[in-house]
């Protein structure tokens, strides 16, 4: 399977939706999202968001048996990341959806998913917001974060606003990460339309 994903990663160079570095490092570097907390059971549900060329969605699908849903905006990199599922025989559970984060934050995975993704997805604000409102209760937001990241770029109060308190930092292979966990339901606020986050950022 590793063979597989790494056919797929150079494929998503040629088609310039990853860097050579990204691909050669994608998947220790994927793998890390899973160092520091529990994996989904079978059953359960997992969400990446703007999955783009593959990181960490497809890696993380091939290390885990629940169902994936790899979330970009783009057709074309939807139809790559179709063409990748095929290849590396995930069809069976993993589903390629093209939408913008915030339409799927009010579709059918609202509140139903155990672990939320996110690599270079956008600003920290925007990231919490428009994962946030696709866990359960329990469920775990994971992000990648820039060196030198730290917990000043998670403030304690708007964090609450999206029921999600820090579950902790860790690295691994060199690159950090940082988890947040849902503890209650987030209301009928969020997420709010792309526009507005930009506009208004949480933070």
């Amino acid at each position: 399977m590793d063979g597989g994903v790494g056919r797929v990663l150079d494929a998503a160079v040629d088609e310039g939706f990853l860097t050579t570095g990204a691909a050669a490092g994608g998947f220790r570097h994927s793998s890390g999202f899973l160092a520091g907390t529990p994996l989904p059971a079978a059953d359960r549900s997992a969400v990446d968001l703007g999955s783009g060329g593959g990181l960490p969605g497809l890696v993380l699908a091939t290390r885990t048996d629940c169902n994936w849903f790899l979330v970009d905006r783009s057709e074309r990199r939807c139809r790559f990341l179709e063409w990748a599922v095929r290849t590396l025989e995930l069809s069976d559970r993993v589903s390629v959806v093209q939408a913008d984060a915030t339409e799927v934050g009010w579709g059918e995975l609202r509140g139903s998913v155990t672990l939320v993704t996110a690599r270079g997805f956008g600003p920290p604000g925007a990231t919490a917001e428009c994962g946030a409102p696709l866990l359960v209760e329990g469920g775990h937001l994971v992000v990648s974060e820039p060196p030198g990241g730290g917990p000043s770029r998670w403030p304690v109060g708007p964090l609450g606003e999206l029921g999600l308190s820090d579950a902790g930092a860790w690295e691994s292979e060199g690159a950090g990460f940082r988890a947040f966990q849902a503890f209650r339901a987030r209301g009928d606020r969020f997420p709010r339309a792309w526009k507005a986050i930009e506009r208004s950022p949480l933070f």
